[in-house]
């Protein structure tokens, strides 16, 4: 007796007794003995004076007989609010405090036996849950929520009540494709303040000619014209400002990269005017030599030069290069930026960044060909110099 006498009751010791009770009027009910913890729980109510007043609960056989398998006679009332809600119907259990703002923690509906567990929830749960989402769609727009009068609180010259009213009946009025479609609506990071002004705004409009009480069902059943007019407001918000200025600094970011990119090519002009003269020119310059001579070490100075300019000219493009990588490195950043920051409107705006990445693989092309050109160039011209040079450079140092 003295370990039941120190547990509490608590909701789901009364969720496994409602869940096998059949009421016959009133209180009266059967309740089938599914496991051994609803044995408990008979027992506990039995022994604790505090406990059946919490679960207003009694078995009306000697408890100390009852054993699983059992049919008995039983007074199954509503328990104490702070530990769930018993309801008869839907509608009983709507007129709760609170059931029409936000899902009890606990409850059970004796019309069906629907409760805030079920695996998978019945379709009056699912439509349930599905106004009580609309609810605080509405709410994000509101000016505040009124918990204790159950009403949305909007205010456009003056202040305007929506009171959350409705029956089970109404919960079809629901469309479940508007609620998604309104939900994406008012998704979104990029002007969220706006998106719920423009709402506020649609929901005022809407429900301007309606009479008090029947304006929250109103814009139920109007869930899709609500979700068009903000989709709509918001069209015409981010096209006279948000696109404009997003596009004028796409432009202006567009302009920096290109000259960005064409400096790189610009930086190495002057020494692409020199290549024929250093790699290919000078070829023409080598003098035939058969014996050691100044013409011999000439023609050394000739090809060291350029190799040597050879070799400059590749350091370049490979700095180039690097510089390059940079800048499309730059450009994916911001690129990623626009795309997290204005997801809805940057596909307007991929060709720009496509064309500048085009660019930039452009420009890389065209430093491997001035590399691959100053080398051939060089090469070339070594090639001359073992031609015309018949004198072996080392004896001639002795």
């Amino acid at each position: 007796m003295s370990s039941l006498l120190a547990r509490a009751i608590v909701w789901s010791d009364l969720l496994d007794i409602y869940r096998e009770t059949t009421w016959l009027d009133g209180e009266n009910a059967r309740v089938r003995i599914a496991g051994e913890s609803v044995v408990q729980t008979f027992r506990l109510v039995e022994e604790s004076d505090r406990a059946e007043a919490d679960a207003n609960l009694a078995a009306l056989v000697d408890p100390t007989g009852i054993k699983v398998g059992d049919v008995i006679q039983a007074r199954v009332g509503t328990p104490r609010l702070s530990l769930g809600v018993l309801a008869d119907n839907w509608d009983t259990f709507l007129s709760s405090p609170d059931a029409r703002i936000k899902e009890p923690n606990a409850y059970f509906v004796k019309e069906d036996g629907s409760h805030v567990g079920m695996i998978p929830p019945s379709q009056r749960v699912t439509s349930y849950r599905s106004m009580l989402e609309f609810v605080q769609l509405l709410a994000r727009a509101a000016l505040f929520l009124d918990a204790e009068r159950q009403t949305l609180v909007y205010f456009k010259d003056k202040k305007i009540e929506v009171p959350v009213r409705f029956s089970t009946a109404n919960l079809r009025l629901l469309d479940a494709g508007s609620l998604v479609a309104l939900r994406k609506t008012l998704e979104g990071d990029i002007h969220g303040e706006q998106r719920l002004a423009i709402f506020a705004d649609a929901i005022v409009t809407l429900i301007a000619s309606q009479p008090t009480d029947n304006r929250f069902l109103y814009l139920a059943q109007n869930a899709d014209e609500l979700s068009r007019r903000v989709n709509d407001g918001y069209r015409l918000f981010a096209s006279s400002f948000s696109y404009a200025k997003i596009r004028g600094e796409v432009e202006a970011a567009q302009s920096d990269y290109i000259a960005r990119i064409h400096k790189t090519f610009v930086d190495i002009q002057g020494q692409l005017l020199g290549l024929p003269i250093a790699t290919v020119v000078v070829a023409t310059q080598m003098k035939a030599v058969k014996v050691c001579g100044v013409e011999a070490w000439a023609n050394l100075a000739v090809i060291a030069g350029a190799w040597l300019f050879a070799l400059l000219l590749v350091g370049s493009c490979v700095n180039q290069w690097f510089t390059l990588a940079a800048i499309k490195a730059d450009l994916e950043r911001q690129k990623l930026k626009l795309m997290r920051d204005f997801s809805e409107i940057s596909a307007q705006f991929a060709g720009v960044f496509t064309g500048l990445a085009n660019r930039v693989w452009w420009h890389r092309a065209a430093m491997i060909a001035i590399a691959c050109i100053a080398v051939a160039g060089a090469s070339f011209a070594t090639f001359v110099f073992y031609k015309v040079t018949a004198v072996d450079l080392l004896i001639c140092m002795q």
